[in-house]
């Protein structure tokens, strides 16, 4: 899942290292003369649940930060996208964490606010450093809920930042970086996907060749839109056909709104899915398909499967672009 859910569960808990205390976490109070008083007794019990989120995720444990969660906790981000329940959480933990080892989180509590006498609303800020690159810091609102005497996160929101890049806004979608093939009896299909020179779009290439002959390519450009506040696409084919996406994330998938004119003038959309199954793993599948205001009958799918990079002095295929090798790996379906 990238660096993103880095960051998705970074603004969970923002906490700071209270001045003349190293390790202990308290509320900064914007705007104060002096020095912050204390924390009360129940503010303590929340900075708790915080140090043990810092604890674990810096650690990398996933059950460890998931159990700090409610078993029906929401967390909202800010295009949108919504997760809920503690098992989905920790899948989603675990393969950030397989994904993004050593990353470091900081946390700064800017205000907590008692609803109830069992609820709490924490805003702040957190900073979530890679091992490689600079940090990320994203704001953020959780509130918390006091069940059988514990303290647990019950519903996260990240607010909007109009101070993060583009390129972070991708950040999670960085794991479709490299070579990607689906081979087929009389078919295949290869997808090729890099940064742009100036970081700030993901470039993706589709190439499909039927019995060993080019058939299509199509060149697609990933980016933010800052309007919409959502992921978007846009592509032009070889035959002169264009059309757009609009990206939400569901869980472990991804879900693509996508219109579209084919070269005859004929409007066509549809609902793509995308799920990472394993890190070399994706299957694709178009559902909802409209042509010229026609529905079509059955649904598309295809199996993706990670190209490993040729070995240097390796002989390429120059038709497929993949190592000439007998034992390449091939799409499982």
């Amino acid at each position: 899942m990238s660096l993103r859910l880095a960051r998705s569960m970074a603004f969970l808990l923002v906490v700071s290292t209270a001045p003349g205390s190293p390790g202990a976490l308290g509320i900064r109070s914007a705007g104060a003369q002096g020095a912050p008083p204390g924390p009360t007794a129940e503010e303590r019990a929340i900075l708790a649940v915080d140090e043990a989120f810092v604890r674990a995720y810096n650690e990398g444990d996933a059950k460890g930060l998931a159990a700090l969660f409610t078993d029906d906790a929401e967390i909202v981000e800010e295009d949108g996208l919504h997760y809920q329940g503690r098992d989905l959480l920790a899948r989603s933990l675990a393969e950030t964490f397989e994904a993004n080892k050593g990353a470091k989180i900081a946390l700064d509590v800017e205000s907590i606010r008692f609803l109830t006498p069992d609820s709490a609303k924490e805003e702040g800020r957190s900073i979530v450093t890679p091992v490689k690159g600079p940090a990320v810091s994203r704001p953020y609102t959780v509130l918390y809920v006091r069940r059988d005497g514990r303290w647990l996160i019950a519903d996260v929101h990240e607010d909007p930042d109009p101070a993060v890049p583009p390129h972070d806004r991708l950040e999670e979608l960085s794991w479709l970086i490299g070579d990607w093939l689906d081979e087929g009896a009389e078919a295949d299909a290869r997808i090729d996907c890099r940064w742009s020179e100036d970081g700030n779009f993901l470039i993706r290439t589709f190439r499909v060749h039927h019995r060993g002959k080019p058939a299509l390519s199509v060149v697609q450009r990933i980016g933010w839109d800052p309007l919409a506040k959502q992921i978007r696409s846009l592509e032009f084919d070889s035959e002169g056909g264009y059309g757009e996406g609009r990206w939400t994330r569901d869980g472990d998938s991804w879900i693509v709104k996508h219109s579209g004119v084919r070269p005859e003038g004929t409007t066509a959309s549809s609902t793509n899915v995308m799920t990472r199954e394993r890190s070399d793993l994706v299957r694709w599948r178009s559902t909802d398909r409209i042509i010229g205001g026609r529905r079509e009958p059955d649904d598309a799918s295809y199996v993706f499967v990670r190209v490993p990079a040729a070995p240097q002095g390796a002989v390429v295929d120059d038709a497929k672009g993949t190592p000439a090798t007998p034992d390449a790996e091939r799409s499982p379906r």
